[in-house]
């Protein structure tokens, strides 16, 4: 399987709203409304711009993130990438993400020449830069699952963040200092639990080949 993350720019009412802030949006579609989750000292500016055009019906806040329900569901008016996917037989991986300006989609498709056809057809309406492009491996589901990493209840809120806010793309869109500073740590702290972190999940996957 192939897998890429698409990153859009040029169109798109969450895109938008999310523009010259630091906010991180996550998007779940539900057909008629969509799930948000925003991250960022910036977010009720960024939900006052979604609920001016969309509406938030219901919303919650839970240390530094933000959940909200919309009253409906942009996806017609948001230039959605469904349909191009769907004429391409490409999967698309939830969630979508918005971060500065951009909508960030990650694919999956059974060819590369899929993968690329969807790329061609996206430029039609979007600015696009491909982030990230790889061969992925799909899961068995006959065999068991592979062993569970034995993170503690930090070390899987800072993985968790770092790639949430991008700390393991490329290019990275944030550092160990912003990390540090969003969970109030000293940065050498905040590193330290991050390699642990990534100490046993490499781990268990070596133990699960």
């Amino acid at each position: 399987m192939q897998q890429a993350t698409f990153r859009l720019s040029g169109r798109g009412v969450y895109a938008a709203a999310t523009a010259e802030t630091d906010v991180r949006m996550a998007l779940w579609c539900n057909d008629h409304c969509d799930l948000l989750q925003l991250r960022g000292a910036d977010a009720d500016s960024v939900l006052a711009a979604v609920d001016e055009r969309v509406g938030v019906r219901e919303r919650v806040k839970e240390g530094d993130t933000t959940l909200a329900v919309t009253a409906a569901c942009l996806r017609e008016e948001d230039g959605g990438v469904e349909d191009v996917l769907a004429d391409h037989g490409c999967l698309l991986v939830p969630p979508l993400s918005y971060v500065d300006g951009e909508k960030r989609v990650r694919v999956l498709s059974l060819s590369a020449q899929s993968l690329t056809s969807t790329y061609h057809d996206l430029r039609q309406r979007y600015d696009v830069t491909v982030a990230d492009k790889r061969s992925v491996s799909a899961p068995d589901p006959a065999s068991p699952a592979a062993p569970t990493a034995d993170l503690t209840e930090r070390q899987d809120a800072v993985l968790r963040a770092a790639v949430e806010d991008g700390y393991y793309e490329v290019p990275r869109t944030t550092t160990t200092a912003a990390l540090a500073e969003r969970f109030g740590l000293a940065r050498s702290t905040l590193e330290e639990h991050l390699r642990r972190a990534e100490a046993k999940l490499v781990d268990a996957a070596v133990a699960s080949r």
